[in-house]
């Protein structure tokens, strides 16, 4: 891995994944959040490292699931971050951050993930195991969020993280680039030692309306789980004894023909 971008989510993740990955940067692939929810796999990888306290075998899971990645953003990166310098102690860390500070960044987690945290959510989703492995990472999540960086749950946690960041990188003598999606390509460039682009704007990904379109999607895809799941039940309460009797009597049947050849 040559980049880590140790941000929190709703810190243009999206957006600097997008130019992490693109071709004037080439650090393809950009390992994030949209690359572990679509397995299960992956994800039950990520559960256990989040629950596994023995540094060694937590680095030896989250190798299985950064490894080949030549960049990191957004989660589970940003949970494991002393982890990932220590991994690859050679990569270049980003810090990028929200314009707004703490108050901006939380009230666009509660606009957004905070759903995802929800009894609803899981009820919703309960027949489909990627919802529910990605339910289980939240509540995960919100019970070691307080013991790791010493906020109530989220209240002060943007800025409890921010320091955290720059502390841990300070004890390693690691370079820190704190940016924002306003900074825009430049800074980003400069410090990854990249020309930059003079006409290519910079990639800019709507991280709301994204997460809004994939939370109908998941609303939809579990309420249509629900609703097959019922289906099959009423028809099975329905029509599964006459099935029942008419196999029965077919069985019969059959039975007393053979008994006729024989």
């Amino acid at each position: 891995m040559q980049v880590i971008a140790a941000g929190l989510p709703r810190c243009a993740t999206s957006s600097l994944q997008a130019a992490l990955e693109s071709p004037h940067l080439g650090y393809f692939p950009c390992m994030h959040m949209a690359h572990v929810m679509p397995s299960n796999e992956r994800a039950e990888i990520v559960i256990e490292a989040m629950q596994e306290s023995d540094k060694k075998k937590r680095q030896a899971l989250l190798h299985r699931i950064f490894d080949g990645y030549k960049a990191s953003a957004d989660f589970p990166g940003f949970w494991f971050i002393e982890d990932l310098m220590d991994m690859y102690p050679d990569a270049k860390l980003i810090l990028n951050q929200r314009k707004g500070g703490d108050e901006s960044w939380l009230q666009s987690w509660n606009n957004s993930l905070a759903f995802f945290r929800t009894w609803t959510y899981l009820l919703l989703c309960l027949p489909v195991k990627n919802d529910r492995l990605h339910w289980h990472m939240h509540q995960i999540a919100k019970k070691q969020i307080g013991k790791r960086w010493h906020t109530k749950d989220l209240d002060g946690f943007y800025d409890a993280y921010q320091t955290f960041v720059l502390e841990e990188a300070r004890k390693r003598n690691r370079e820190v680039l704190t940016w924002t999606a306003e900074d825009g390509w430049e800074p980003l460039c400069k410090f990854l030692g990249k020309g930059v682009p003079k006409e290519e704007p910079f990639p800019w990904v709507n991280d709301a309306a994204t997460m809004t379109l994939i939370k109908r999607i998941l609303i939809a895809r579990g309420v249509a789980s629900w609703l097959a799941i019922f289906g099959s039940a009423y028809a099975a309460w329905t029509y599964g004894p006459v099935l029942v009797q008419n196999a029965s009597h077919l069985a019969q049947h059959r039975l007393r023909h053979a008994r006729q050849l024989l």
